[in-house]
């Protein structure tokens, strides 16, 4: 388990002008890194001479673990990866051409939005089909076709991981729209509270468009989405979401 404490002690000490390193300190820290003691006995025995072998070994240290920094910080993204690809149906090789309008999640009233809010939905489908692309590529990189698979994925999760936070904030701002008021007046949910009866109000219209007989995955991840910010689901909502098989 890397010490993270000290990388930027070591990345501060290697920053600073050679002529104003403090070569005692660099021993220490080597010393913590590597608890060599013979190295530190032979360093400090001279330590002006082996200032070189001091800084030698912190960047070797110091670019090693950059590396495992970005290894932890791919496995903490695949992690969120593989919940948005669960939730989004990422994973599925399923079309959605014989999906009808209503159960990809358009409004009843889309036709009579404005422009602005209606291109949300036009959008939102084809941020998806990026997720989706992206998803892909992030699956196709393994240890036999990559020399380093977490710095490959990185990109790509990241990407991933930007596009659904837009998609879910173009659905907010979709579902949330009311008739007759300008689109940008429109009032993202923030408030924990105003969030959960915003969710057990839009609830009831998602599960209305959800067919169970011809289950879509990016609209069932939807409805867990808004499900799972209601405080206390009435019995009705339990109801509607256990026949539809989402819970």
């Amino acid at each position: 388990m890397i010490d993270l404490e000290l990388t930027p002690k070591i990345k501060e000490w290697l920053e600073t002008e050679p002529s104003q390193r403090n070569l005692h300190e660099g021993a220490d820290l080597l010393l913590r890194v590597t608890r060599n003691k013979i190295l530190y006995a032979n360093i400090t025995r001279n330590i002006t001479r082996h200032a070189d072998t001091i800084e030698y070994h912190l960047k070797k240290i110091y670019k090693n673990r950059l590396a495992d920094i970005t290894r932890q910080q791919v496995r903490s993204m695949m992690a969120e990866v593989d919940a948005i690809a669960q939730a989004r149906g990422l994973s599925g090789t399923e079309g959605t051409s014989s999906r009808t309008e209503l159960q990809l999640g358009k409004r009843a009233d889309h036709d009579e939005l404005p422009d602005e809010i209606r291109q949300l939905y036009v959008d939102n489908a084809e941020i998806h089909r990026k997720m989706r692309e992206c998803h892909l590529r992030i699956r196709m990189i393994t240890p036999e076709n990559s020399t380093c698979p977490d710095s490959d994925r990185y990109p790509w999760a990241k990407e991933l991981i930007a596009l659904d936070t837009l998609y879910r904030e173009n659905w907010n701002r979709y579902d949330h729209y009311i008739k007759g008021t300008p689109p940008a007046s429109v009032q993202l949910v923030t408030d924990s509270r105003s969030e959960s009866r915003n969710a057990a109000r839009v609830i009831h219209l998602l599960l209305g468009k959800y067919d169970p007989a011809n289950p879509d995955d990016a609209l069932a991840g939807r409805i867990r989405d808004t499900y799972a910010k209601i405080a206390s689901p009435t019995v009705t909502i339990r109801e509607k979401m256990t026949a539809a098989g989402l819970i």
